[in-house]
């Protein structure tokens, strides 16, 4: 064989090598492009899993919150209506303590009117001027009574120490034991307090 010859022949051994070399990458290459895909596909389904439970505990955490701020919510209505019906009591006990203490220094007028009203009904007084007094008496007490004034029933009850003050007793046969049987000075009471005990004349047998 000849040089030309076998030079030729080496060329054509390196060029059926360098094809089979070509071939063998463009076939491994395919295999890596599935391997890939495959990844991809497996990172796909993991996300797919992910999203649904990351989604879930985002609901739970907003409902917790929103469950926190109703609860923050209506602590915070009842403290205010609490606050409210606090200070309406207090103002209503303070008003009434005025009240009490102004009616109190008004009792010795109230006295003073009554004993007019007995003497000028004992006395030759013309019948206008009766009239006139009586109707302001009338006027007068009926304010006080809507203002929750109310006189203590003494006359003829039973001594009640509680609302009346005994000045003294008598025995008299036809009258129940401590049954009063006079009435020095009215009583009073201020929705439900005593604003004055009556003094009375107590029987006792």
């Amino acid at each position: 064989m000849t040089n030309k010859e076998q030079n030729a022949s080496e060329n054509e051994t390196q060029k059926e090598a360098e094809s089979k070399e070509e071939n063998k990458s463009s076939v491994a290459e395919p295999t890596s492009d599935r391997v890939e895909e495959k990844e991809d596909s497996s990172k796909k389904e993991v996300n797919s899993e992910e999203e649904p439970q990351s989604e879930a505990s985002r609901i739970k955490e907003l409902a917790k919150a929103l469950e926190d701020t109703k609860r923050r919510y209506l602590t915070a209505l009842a403290d205010y209506q609490n606050l409210q019906k606090r200070t309406a009591k207090e103002k209503a006990e303070s008003r009434d303590r005025g009240v009490f203490d102004f009616l109190k220094k008004l009792l010795p007028v109230m006295d003073t009117l009554d004993k007019v009203m007995e003497i000028c009904a004992k006395s030759e007084i013309d019948k206008k001027v009766m009239d006139g007094l009586e109707m302001f008496s009338i006027q007068f007490s009926d304010m006080l009574t809507k203002e929750g004034l109310k006189e203590i029933e003494a006359m003829g009850k039973k001594f009640d120490p509680n609302c009346q003050e005994a000045m003294m007793n008598q025995s008299i046969p036809d009258k129940e034991d401590d049954e009063v049987i006079q009435v020095f000075e009215k009583g009073y009471t201020f929705k439900d307090q005593v604003l004055r005990c009556a003094k009375v004349v107590v029987n006792k047998k």
